[in-house]
């Protein structure tokens, strides 16, 4: 009884410690999240509210910045022409860049011929800088490849990049070719997880090639795949479609989203009296993503497949 009594009192002890040393060390990242997001994003919806007098150096609270942020946002037609080119890079990211991605990591997944080529490949753009790629690929559109069309054909074309009539393809086709990185990596990463005896036991039944992706592999993935898709609705107004790296602080206005001109308005800002506006937006961008975050998980999760 004694020494039952004893290591009670030890398990205790050492739950005690545990306990401590892990609050301990909680506390930094805890701290970290509490001031660098909560309460930054907290003092963002403060100023959506505020009004700052350079001159007098005062604070005044007023709802002339929704007022006013509401206004720009419907009648202006640059930001209308944001909302469009915001709403349309998620839906070609999701109509073609998620299906591609599944095929891509399928066909790693079954190890088919140069499958680990193709994973280098498209995993590429995550590894090296931003910059660096845009670049490369602006050199490769704007130059090599009218000399490649000249040389081959003999036709002289223009570079896709700075003709007006393509240079949108030509920006959705770069962020759908470095948004297989990541997507692919983790959905290649899940692949490999499936049990080789549900794999067999689809062959068994006659489950192969596309049947096999569609039936066993996709439902098996999915928890993966609904969860890139939810984050894809949550950042359809915070997606830059890489603007920056190719234009900097000059993009055409008909390419802009709304990612793109709240960070150059935010790095352009010389001073807190521009910062309410921009939270005003922000905050009604805010109010327009979070219901449809929110009804696309439900709906992904009520209306995708199980797993069973």
């Amino acid at each position: 009884m004694t020494l039952s009594a004893s290591n009670k009192k030890n398990k205790l002890k050492t739950g005690r410690y545990n306990l401590i040393f892990y609050s301990l060390m909680m506390i930094w990242p805890l701290l970290q999240f509490f001031v660098f997001y909560v309460l930054v994003k907290f003092n963002s919806v403060l100023y959506a509210f505020q009004d700052y007098d350079l001159l007098t150096d005062k604070t005044v609270w007023t709802f002339d910045n929704m007022r006013n942020a509401f206004s720009m946002m419907t009648q202006r037609p640059l930001f209308r022409s944001m909302m469009s080119m915001s709403l349309l890079t998620w839906v070609i990211g999701l109509a073609i860049g998620t299906p591609l991605a599944l095929i891509f990591s399928y066909y790693i997944y079954k190890a088919l011929p140069a499958s680990g080529f193709f994973r280098v490949m498209l995993f590429l753009p995550s590894v090296i800088s931003a910059i660096v790629m845009t670049t490369i690929y602006q050199f490769f559109v704007e130059r090599a490849l009218p000399e490649i069309v000249r040389v081959t054909t003999g036709i002289k074309m223009q570079g896709l990049m700075g003709n007006p009539d393509t240079r949108f393809f030509a920006v959705m086709f770069y962020n759908i070719w470095v948004s297989f990185g990541v997507s692919v990596l983790m959905y290649s990463d899940g692949m490999n997880r499936i049990s080789t005896e549900v794999v067999e036991s689809a062959h068994l039944d006659g489950a192969t090639g596309l049947r096999e992706f569609w039936y066993i592999t996709v439902p098996l993935v999915y928890p993966t795949l609904s969860t890139f898709l939810i984050t894809g609705v949550a950042g359809i107004f915070l997606n830059q479609a890489n603007l920056f790296s190719f234009y900097g602080n000059s993009a055409p206005e008909s390419l802009q989203t709304y990612g793109y001109y709240i960070y150059m308005q935010t790095e352009a800002a010389a001073s807190r009296a521009e910062y309410p506006i921009l939270s005003a937006i922000g905050l009604y961008l805010t109010i327009l993503a979070v219901p449809l975050t929110l009804v696309s998980k439900y709906c992904l999760e009520r209306f995708g497949p199980k797993e069973e």
